[in-house]
């Protein structure tokens, strides 16, 4: 009778083990940390960084290629190759990386970011998720340099009509066709204020690159032509 408890123990121990074993298997690993914004951009981030495409429902993604802080928007270059601009509050506007809040000012041109594209009335867009740091997307663990200023070409003559709102002014050249100059939204405050100041009529010379034959993108003012 001694022996059949004692074996009964035996097995009873025996099964407990088991169960435990099981239950210790079925315990979720701790994942791997992922790392922090600040670790990604200083270069500190341990192996692959993780990225994060997937879209919630109403959301839609583009790279940010520009932000401008004195106008407080960004431009973002879509899939189909249009910009996009978002307004945002320096304030009230979040930013979310692996689930952590940033401000605004812990953005980069060329971060891949994802937004709700259900804005409706609002004047801002209230939450920008980043799903690729640009460090990440360049394939460096550091921020890639800037790149060579482009060759840039020289474009005078009369101005023909000035747009404010839209940065936009027209040069007529002493030859050839009448030429469309936008000014970016980056551009120095000596720039804008020349561009402001422009009237129909004023004689000016602009450097800057061409985007297509008739449209031309404003790098600075030069001297006006005359002086």
């Amino acid at each position: 009778m001694e022996s059949k408890r004692s074996l009964i123990k035996t097995f009873t121990f025996a099964l407990f083990g088991v169960g435990l074993v099981s239950l210790t298997a079925c315990v979720p690993m701790e994942q791997v940390r992922r790392p922090s914004l600040r670790e990604v951009r200083l270069g500190n981030a341990q192996g692959p960084v993780a990225e994060d495409m997937r879209l919630a429902t109403g959301e839609i993604s583009g790279e940010l290629a520009e932000i401008n802080p004195s106008r407080q928007e960004f431009q973002v270059l879509m899939g189909d190759g249009r910009r996009q601009v978002l307004r945002y509050d320096v304030n009230r506007t979040r930013v979310i990386y692996h689930g952590l809040d940033y401000s605004v000012d812990n953005l980069e041109a060329g971060d891949r970011i994802a937004f709700d594209s259900r804005l409706g009335n609002a004047s801002y867009v209230d939450t920008v998720r980043i799903q690729e740091p640009v460090q990440s997307r360049s394939g460096s663990r550091i921020a890639s340099p800037a790149p060579a200023r482009p060759r840039t070409e020289v474009v005078e003559g009369t101005v023909e009509s000035v747009d404010v709102n839209r940065g936009l002014f027209d040069v007529r050249p002493p030859t050839g066709a009448n030429v469309t100059v936008s000014v970016p939204y980056n551009a120095r405050a000596t720039d804008v204020e020349s561009f402001r100041s422009l009237r129909r009529g004023d004689a000016v010379r602009v450097e800057g690159e061409f985007v297509n034959r008739d449209s031309f993108q404003l790098l600075s003012f030069l001297s006006p032509r005359g002086r």
